[in-house]
């Protein structure tokens, strides 16, 4: 997820205009005067951070007050994560401390994955929460999630060549064996092991170029030395997803046969 700064402000604009329901207020001669508060700006929403292969870049969370003060506000967070990530490992924070200057309402956390740390499609999550500085905090608006892994642009070119079989529930081929992939367009294809006769024809899976998944629109490939033909499409699954860091692929694939066969089965690859 971007850092959508004017998004933070207007967020906190918005909070800073209700902060008499949120946080109560008092009168003095006549003039409201709200209490400040600390909160995230996208703490309703779950933050996506794709690691590049890059150390100057970092990770942006919004955060700030709900009103201006007139001095700065420092408050403190602390950052758990139910899948293991630890400090120094897989990330690394500038402070675990944030401070927002006098006059001003919105700043921001840096977060930095390690890239390398997120080999083999490791997924972390990271919870960050404020918990203390002298300041109350806006109820609801006190934590965010930021889920990270690993990321690198989609190669075409690169899903060429030999790929070593992972899994083929399938069963044509044992795990680790190796069989060739030839890319077209958005296009991998890869032959199953039917019999080599006028029916065979190439499994060609799409690769979406923006969300990586992968999918097969409906279609024929050969028979077994049998009369029957057998065909595939993707079925809806999680699992349907290339990985370029790893130059892996994987689909779900609902397989038919003209005898009225029909079952999911999934098939990975990487490349050797």
């Amino acid at each position: 997820m971007k850092y959508k700064f004017f998004k933070s402000l207007l967020i906190l604009g918005l909070v800073s205009g209700m902060a008499y329901s949120l946080n109560g207020c008092k009168k003095n001669d006549g003039i409201v005067i709200t209490n400040t508060a600390a909160l995230f700006a996208d703490a309703a929403e779950e933050g996506s951070y794709f690691i590049p292969d890059d150390p100057g870049t970092v990770f942006k969370i919004p955060v700030g007050i709900t009103a201006a003060a007139g001095k700065d506000v420092t408050f403190q967070f602390t950052v758990t994560s139910p899948s293991g990530a630890v400090e120094g490992q897989q990330y690394t924070l500038a402070s675990k401390s944030i401070t927002i200057p006098a006059g001003k309402t919105v700043d921001s956390i840096s977060l930095k994955g390690i890239f390398d740390a997120y080999d083999g499609g490791r997924k972390d999550t990271l919870i960050f929460k404020i918990t203390s500085g002298g300041v109350p905090v806006v109820s609801g608006s006190g934590e965010y999630t930021v889920i990270l892994q690993q990321f690198c642009p989609l190669v075409m070119s690169e899903f060429a060549g030999d790929f070593k079989v992972l899994v083929d529930e399938w069963e044509d081929y044992p795990p680790g064996t190796t069989i060739p992939l030839t890319v077209s367009g958005n296009k991998v294809s890869f032959y199953y092991n039917v019999a080599p006769d006028a029916n065979m024809k190439p499994i060609e899976i799409a690769i979406d170029p923006v969300t990586f998944e992968t999918s097969v629109a409906p279609q024929t490939y050969g028979d077994y030395g049998s009369a029957t033909i057998y065909s595939v499409k993707s079925v809806a699954s999680d699992d349907n997803v290339a990985v370029p860091c790893d130059k892996k692929i994987t689909v779900v694939l609902n397989h038919t046969g003209s005898n009225g066969f029909s079952g999911n089965f999934m098939i990975r690859l990487q490349k050797q």
